[in-house]
């Protein structure tokens, strides 16, 4: 019966030690994502760096002369993060002010040459 209690009792202490880890990550983790805001997603090979491009949106609107920088996270809104702000096109103007585009709303991106 001694083995046994022995041997429960590392077992339990391992166990508890896993559940206590797992809850400060995770807690530490949602502390990180509320403080964060928002990420930008840039994908290798889409818009190469310091190209600038012309974006045309719905409305027959044109945004000239920009660079591309990437998109809002989609799981951003799961954060406190409105819906609406979560999908949108990233880009800067060459003041470097940053531009957000509706993702929903942009019907094409044409790359048109280099910032330098």
């Amino acid at each position: 019966m001694e083995t046994f209690q022995q041997v429960f009792g590392f077992v339990a202490a391992i166990c508890a030690g896993i559940v206590i880890l797992a809850l400060f990550f995770t807690v530490l983790s949602r502390f990180n994502g509320a403080a964060r805001g928002f990420s930008v997603v840039k994908w290798k090979g889409f818009i190469k760096d310091g190209k600038l491009v012309n974006v045309h949106v719905d409305d027959g609107k044109s945004f000239e002369r920009l660079r591309f920088i990437g998109f809002t996270d989609q799981t951003a809104s799961g954060r406190g993060f409105s819906y609406q702000l979560a999908g949108m096109v990233v880009l800067e103007t060459a003041a470097g002010a940053r531009v957000f585009i509706k993702a929903d709303s942009v019907r094409m991106i044409e790359e048109i040459g280099s910032s330098g």
